[in-house]
């Protein structure tokens, strides 16, 4: 009865938690709305006296464009904002009035995502300036690194007519603004500092529901981890911000990421869902339906690679829209079968769903909530992500709850059992009983003490094999994991590669600073060499003193060297800082490589690469050097 009156004031609480964050929400908005429209983005630093004309053959450069009739040029309204251009090339004029050279100016391109495009800033028929940008780019030869494709704009008197050309694989977003440098490092400095509490909250949900998984061992706590990570990565995408801060190397990701983390993120959403809600416990049928939906968007996924832009966001967003509906639906009959937790979780999505019409209401002008798109998005998606993270706590606490009782009531049930027992016993005599009760805590003496020895073993047997001065496997451990390498690569008929490594005149950093500080030399050599191996299969061995052993299975010898010689390198690029001391040192390294042979010894690729080794050393030392065996098989 204590525990029924818990509840119903623990849900009630949560209850009042999510009024409140809604109504939270609401005069956040209204703040956002007040503070950040016109500081934000002035509307007078859009550019809407616009020209333009499609080049359906490609047939136009600047030359030629310059010399064109006015006559072909059609008048381009930025409140449409969109046109077809799946492979279109687009021009574009508009015509800036002689400006202050004592005001720079910036135009700018708010669309990340456009794949090519060409600025021309002309007077009369001179070209002053010519830029190329776009995410088909690498980030780097951005004239303005930004997010935003940003251009300066010549400092002249006359007026500067300015030509831009578009080539895209989707829809053409191309809204044009004109900055004074001031009035944009203002605008940067609100817009990130929204984009940084955004994106700080996403990564702090995320970390805690990484925590609460590790802590917990609950799958759901890292489903919604996933969720909110890929969801991040994604408005990332969609705001360039991703491709220059995180991918800004990458154009293949580039042009793929909204797709890629879309689907993903989809995909989370949905079995988040189904293990939140716990669907398989109230309709096996539903849970099946909502995996085979998610699976599907995994597919689409790939299928987005292939297929024009266009295309795939009308198929996203039909598939979004369907799964969106029968989630509430399922949601609903949930909360219908009486699930405290989806009725919590259909109040989330209500405000999702009215959030996601707003915006829509917005985005086609039937009312103007005079705030950004990118920043209302934000904002819907931090209390989405709030609400279900909460939702998830109630979910965990209830099941929590559960299993507590559940555990009460077999405990109070061992209770019972054990005093008809002590009830029965106390019916034998009492020598029997006695023996009995002793046979029984000898027993448990016996399997506590068993049970602390094998542990004991555990610990003693993986100290053996862990180096005490660098915390990497030993020398030991080296052997026996070499051998079965050996054979491995022996019976798989895969190639494996043996690294030896010493450290270049380590004799003489001993003798001159002291073996303390050759120590922590050793240690930060082993560390370097313990991050940068990523494979779980490769292993970093203490061979002895300052010598190091690499073992590679499945690695040529081209990967082998490739990898030590980036080893090499952040040695040589590591300062070693101890005791007001700085330290620089070097490697070399040996490389052995082989497809193991029953004819030859074990130790034949060990062998190799410490000859390989000397030959490093003789060679000028800080380098690597490296050979492979072919063993010549016989036919039977």
């Amino acid at each position: 009865m204590l525990n029924n009156s818990t509840n119903i004031i623990l849900n009630k609480t949560w209850l009042w938690v999510l009024i409140s964050i809604f109504i939270a929400v609401l005069f956040a908005v209204l703040f956002a709305k007040n503070s950040f429209t016109n500081p934000i983005r002035p509307s007078h630093s859009l550019i809407v006296d616009v020209e333009y004309l499609v080049d359906t053959n490609k047939q136009y450069s600047i030359t030629s464009i310059l010399s064109t009739s006015n006559n072909i040029w059609q008048q381009h309204s930025q409140d449409s904002n969109t046109l077809d251009m799946f492979n279109k090339l687009l021009w574009f004029r508009f015509t800036l009035d002689s400006l202050d050279p004592k005001q720079p100016r910036l135009l700018e391109i708010d669309n990340a995502l456009l794949d090519r495009v060409n600025l021309w800033f002309v007077r009369g028929n001179e070209i002053l300036n010519e830029y190329q940008i776009g995410d088909s780019l690498p980030f780097s030869q951005r004239v303005i690194e930004h997010e935003s494709f940003l251009s300066p704009v010549p400092t002249k008197s006359q007026e500067i007519v300015v030509y831009v050309s578009t080539l895209s694989k989707g829809l053409n977003h191309l809204p044009l603004n004109i900055w004074q440098q001031q009035d944009y490092l203002k605008f940067t400095s609100k817009s990130n500092l929204i984009a940084g509490v955004f994106f700080g909250l996403m990564l702090t949900m995320g970390f805690i529901s990484l925590f609460f998984f590790v802590t917990t061992r609950n799958t759901t706590f890292l489903v919604y981890a996933g969720y909110v990570m890929f969801l991040a990565l994604t408005l990332a995408a969609l705001q360039g911000l991703g491709y220059r801060y995180i991918w800004p190397n990458s154009t293949w990701l580039q042009q793929n990421a909204i797709g890629i983390f879309a689907h993903l993120t989809v995909w989370f959403s949905i079995i988040f869902c189904d293990l939140l809600l716990n669907v398989r416990v109230y309709s096996v049928k539903f849970s099946k339906l909502l995996n085979v939906i998610a699976y599907a968007f995994l597919i689409n996924l790939v299928i987005s690679l292939f297929i024009p832009l266009p295309l795939f966001f009308n198929i996203f967003l039909i598939m979004l829209c369907t799964s969106s509906i029968f989630i509430f639906n399922v949601s609903v009959r949930l909360w219908i079968k009486g699930s405290l937790i989806a009725r919590y979780y259909t109040l989330a999505l209500a405000i999702l769903f009215i959030s996601a019409c707003v915006i829509s209401v917005d985005t086609l002008n039937v009312i103007d909530l005079n705030l950004s798109s990118n920043y209302t998005l934000m904002l819907n998606m931090s209390v989405e992500t709030i609400l279900l993270g909460l939702i998830l706590g109630i979910s965990h606490h209830q099941q929590r709850q559960v299993y507590l009782d559940t555990q009460a009531e077999l405990l109070n049930k061992e209770r019972q059992a054990q005093h008809n027992q002590i009830d029965m016993l106390a019916l034998q005599e009492n020598t029997t009983e006695e023996l009995e009760y002793k046979v029984q805590e000898r027993t448990l003496e016996l399997e506590i003490a068993l049970r602390e020895l094998s542990e004991t073993n555990r610990e003693l047997q993986e100290k053996n094999t862990i180096d005490a001065l660098t915390g990497i496997r030993n020398r030991s451990y080296f052997n026996k994991k070499y051998q079965a390498e050996v054979r491995k690569s022996r019976r798989e008929r895969t190639q494996l590669s043996v690294v030896m490594i010493d450290i270049d005149h380590f004799k003489s950093v001993n003798d001159q600073y002291g073996h303390l500080i050759g120590d922590e030399c050793i240690k930060a050599v082993a560390r370097t060499f313990k991050n940068a191996l990523k494979r779980p299969s490769d292993n970093v061995c203490r061979y002895g003193g300052e010598e190091f052993v690499l073992i590679l299975p499945s690695t040529d010898l081209k990967g082998a060297l490739i990898l030590v010689e980036q080893l090499r390198v952040k040695i040589e690029k590591t300062n070693i800082h101890t005791d007001d001391v700085t330290i620089n040192i070097t490697i070399s390294a040996g490389i052995g490589t082989a497809i193991a042979d029953i004819t030859q010894p074990e130790d034949n690729i060990l062998a190799l690469a410490d000859k390989q080794l000397y030959a490093a050393k003789n060679a000028g030392r800080n380098n690597v050097q490296g050979s492979h065996i072919d063993f010549i098989q016989q036919q039977d």
